[in-house]
């Protein structure tokens, strides 16, 4: 096994297909889980490269208590992977009910603000880091206004954090993808972090995108 790389971000089928990809390279994968849904079979074939550690995503303590856990079973890590998508909620924005916003809004922006705060911590501790932000819808047309919303919050949060940390020790990679073979958009992903890691660095792309049309790439 190569290094350890930690995947977190919503439980979903696209996860699934990421964290076998990452092991097909032959990488140490530590993977979150969501306590409230049912955890991924772990296929015979992966042995022991592959460990799952709960997560809740409105839970500052429990962001804080899953990366103490990735880095005490890993012995420290260096890569990480957020990945970002829908909520689900597909009404229009008059007919959803304020409680499931405010209940999305603790699972997905705040969730994600709390992840990303204690990776980055964790990896300025450490004095190196490469984290990379991955938006993937499954292939939408039009994003629901509540996930719409998320989303764009999710590339202006990229390109702040490219601002704020431009002088720090953490490569930060953003991609997007909007396509319904999560499998062939699992693939890519693994190409830009383990492949491409310098030249996909510091900007945020979208999948199927030519390189010199990609949005505020960092100079």
């Amino acid at each position: 096994m190569q290094e350890p790389v930690l995947i977190t971000g919503k439980q979903s089928a696209f996860k699934d297909d990421l964290v076998q990809e990452v092991l097909n390279r032959r990488q140490q994968v530590f993977a979150t889980t969501d306590p409230d849904e049912v955890t991924p079979e772990v296929p015979d074939s992966v042995g022991s490269g592959l460990v799952y550690i709960p997560w809740t995503r409105r839970s500052l303590l429990s962001a804080r208590s899953m990366l103490l856990s990735a880095d005490r079973d890993s012995q420290g890590f260096s890569r990480a992977v957020l990945v970002c998508a829908p909520e689900g909620i597909n009404t229009p924005l008059h007919q959803t009910e304020s409680a499931l916003i405010e209940q999305s809004v603790d699972g997905a922006l705040k969730g994600y603000l709390f992840v990303l705060k204690e990776i980055l911590a964790y990896f300025l501790r450490r004095g190196e880091g490469d984290l990379t932000v991955i938006w993937y819808d499954g292939g939408a047309e039009v994003l629901p206004p509540f996930d719409a919303a998320i989303a764009a919050s999710m590339q202006g949060l990229f390109r702040s954090l490219l601002a704020f940390y431009e002088e720090e020790p953490v490569v930060l990679r953003g991609l997007q993808a909007s396509e319904s073979d999560s499998r062939a958009v699992a693939h890519w992903v693994s190409e830009q972090i383990f492949d491409r890691g310098d030249k996909s660095a510091g900007r945020w792309q979208k999948y199927g995108q030519r390189s010199g049309l990609i949005p505020f790439k960092r100079t």
